[in-house]
């Protein structure tokens, strides 16, 4: 769906001599990753509403689009799937924080082991999006500066507002687990090469 309107879009764009040939399949993928964008977004709030939650889905998004972006994971093949992997990641955020099914104990656990991957381990990169040396110094810097400040937004939340403690908690642990499955799956692809 999103491949072929990014397409019809690219073509007309083409047709009218606003961008030439030779980058037509970088304005097609930025369309088609634009459309995924904003789908899940858009998503992403309906699901916060439909929970009554709009504030906390803002604030979820807020702190994991960032790290998300720096850090990188685990990716998935397909938009569709890309796209299913997060309304379902929305929904299971939503009703952690709509039953408070985490305890501040499980909070703590959860942000210092999380917080060690993404020490560990960001950036990851995938096939769709290669890192080179630098990009991989800057990437890391600027995540782990992300998780610095989400760190100690955590510490303001558990101490003044305790309603929205476990966001964070959560944003982490959720990519600290895409971390360890892109790391996986970049693993399995190193093999598959060279067995090739």
């Amino acid at each position: 769906m999103f491949v072929k309107l990014a397409e019809r879009i690219t073509q007309q764009l083409e047709n009218d001599n606003v961008i030439n040939s030779e980058k037509r399949e970088l304005y097609k993928y930025g369309f088609q990753q634009g459309f995924i964008l904003a789908l899940n977004f858009l998503t992403s709030i309906a699901i916060g509403i439909i929970f009554g939650m709009f504030f906390e889905c803002i604030l979820l998004l807020a702190a994991y689009m960032p790290l998300r972006s720096y850090a990188g994971g685990h990716h998935s093949d397909s938009s569709e799937k890309c796209y299913i992997v997060s309304s379902l990641i929305m929904v299971i955020w939503m009703c952690l924080l709509k039953f408070e099914i985490l305890p501040i104990s499980c909070c703590v656990i959860m942000l210092l082991i999380s917080a060690c991957i993404c020490f560990t381990f960001a950036p990851v990169e995938s096939s769709n999006k290669p890192l080179d040396e630098r990009e991989q110094n800057v990437y890391r810097q600027k995540s782990l500066i992300i998780l610095a400040v989400e760190i100690c937004l955590w510490i303001f939340m558990s101490l003044i507002l305790r309603k929205y403690e476990a966001i964070i908690p959560i944003v982490l642990i959720t990519e600290a687990i895409m971390l360890i499955l892109g790391k996986a799956k970049n693993r399995h692809d190193d093999k598959i090469i060279k067995n090739r």
